[in-house]
């Protein structure tokens, strides 16, 4: 006789449950960035698990930065600072195949979104700063023997400061962690990259949101060519 009692969906461990449960609790705000977490005991009692299990859970919280581990005086929920703050969800594609034509596709709406929100809020001091950004770019790029990694660096560089200046911490930071997974791509000597940066920075320079958005788009299309070209090398290697 079938046993109509049988549970066939599996369970969430205690771990995961004390994790679900103070994901809810930010999820309603009733915790906020810089909120001390109660301690293991007080947390295991209201939760009726273990103190094991809740320690477990907080060491998991603080690897992906959600939490703070204070020897001495505490757990803390972190605050937007925290540059180990990252979406559990976007550790996934670290560990899966990386498919480079999805991941440009997220680069350029991203990026399209970014510029949009640099033209709308960043203001005149912040645009000076990439402006300082773009010329040590092009000082490197205009040298003779110019270094592909120190021009890479100074791209990225200047695009991480595109998206601080987007003044949106939630899409800065799913963009900073996009662009690192393009770093061992990035080949700003390539033929065309330079002259596609510029269009880009003048037309943010001059708030022209059309063109920004054009620019992104041949951005996308010189990296593309790149990387294509840097495959077909492989091959031949």
């Amino acid at each position: 006789m079938e046993d109509i009692f049988e549970v066939r969906e599996s369970r969430p461990s205690a771990v995961e449950m004390v994790i679900e449960k103070i994901k809810d609790l930010l999820i309603e705000q009733k915790l906020s960035p810089g909120d001390m977490i109660p301690n293991e005991t007080s947390l295991a009692e209201s939760l009726r698990v273990g103190r094991g299990t809740v320690r477990e859970a907080l060491k998991i919280l603080s690897a992906y930065g959600v939490v703070e581990i204070k020897q001495g005086y505490g757990t803390y929920v972190s605050s937007a600072s925290n540059k180990r703050l990252f979406d559990p969800h976007l550790f996934q594609i670290l560990v899966q195949d990386r498919d480079y034509h999805s991941l440009t596709q997220v680069r350029q709406l991203l990026e399209e979104g970014i510029v949009k929100l640099v033209i709308e809020s960043a203001s005149d001091e912040e645009l000076a700063l990439l402006d300082a950004a773009m010329d040590a770019f092009q000082a490197e790029l205009s040298k003779p023997n110019a270094s592909k990694s120190a021009a890479g660096a100074l791209d990225l560089a200047y695009h991480r400061l595109l998206g601080r200046l987007c003044h949106n911490s939630i899409v800065e930071n799913i963009y900073n962690f996009v662009i690192e997974l393009f770093t061992k791509t990035i080949n700003p000597i390539h033929n065309g990259v330079d002259a596609v940066h510029e269009s880009l920075h003048q037309a943010i320079m001059e708030r022209d949101t059309e063109r920004a958005v054009q620019a992104v788009r041949d951005h996308t299309n010189i990296w593309i060519s790149g990387y294509r070209a840097s495959q077909k090398q492989k091959t031949v290697e």
